[in-house]
């Protein structure tokens, strides 16, 4: 998720990275709209339409993540063993769409395109960080061996889907967290006091 306080020019960013899926999984996108001509506009827009988060505040661009995992097993004369082990990822990401930018100062159409390409690039990384960790649980969830019972192979199961999961949500806060901290020092060496 960002936040963003101020508009600012970013180094050209490579376009929205493709999130490959599995049948059941899903990635829609969701547009709110802004308008404004100035960078202050677009920052109060954004701030009063953004999509909420962290108990009501608004933020550039989110997105919500849920991970579902689909598996069975089969119980047969000599044991109980994982028969299908899927984690469907359902990604649903809100972006800013600036009805104003064709008629915009250039300047700030410029720099509304860097934090646009940005944006979803940010929101497909958190993305593709969900889709690397459903793949995680499908790969470690399979090559369990073929246990006693299935009680026995479910409660192994559920333990390896329980710390992924936590591992993922690691992983998303740390993402954050990083971007955070690079944005504060591209701040400082262009001499921008505010950050994203």
């Amino acid at each position: 998720m960002l936040k963003l306080n101020r508009l600012v020019a970013i180094i050209g960013v490579a376009v929205l990275a493709a999130c490959q899926s599995t049948q059941e999984s899903q990635v829609a996108v969701d547009y709110y709209r802004i308008t404004g001509n100035s960078t202050a506009d677009l920052d109060a827009e954004i701030r009063r339409k953004g999509p909420k988060i962290n108990g009501g505040s608004h933020a550039v661009a989110v997105a919500r993540i849920k991970m579902l995992p689909r598996i069975t097993f089969e119980k047969f004369a000599r044991g109980c063993r994982v028969e299908n082990a899927k984690v469907a990822v359902d990604a649903r990401v809100t972006l800013p769409q600036w009805t104003g930018r064709d008629t915009a100062d250039p300047k700030l159409a410029k720099a509304w395109d860097n934090i646009d390409r940005y944006t979803r690039l940010h929101e497909a990384t958190h993305v593709n960080i969900a889709f690397s960790y459903a793949k995680r649980i499908e790969d470690e969830v399979r090559a369990l061996p073929t246990m006693q019972s299935c009680s026995q192979i479910r409660a192994i199961t559920k333990s390896i889907v329980d710390r992924n999961l936590k591992e993922h949500d690691a992983a998303q806060r740390k993402y954050d967290e990083d971007e955070q901290k690079r944005f504060s020092m591209l701040a400082k060496r262009t001499k921008i006091t505010e950050s994203l």
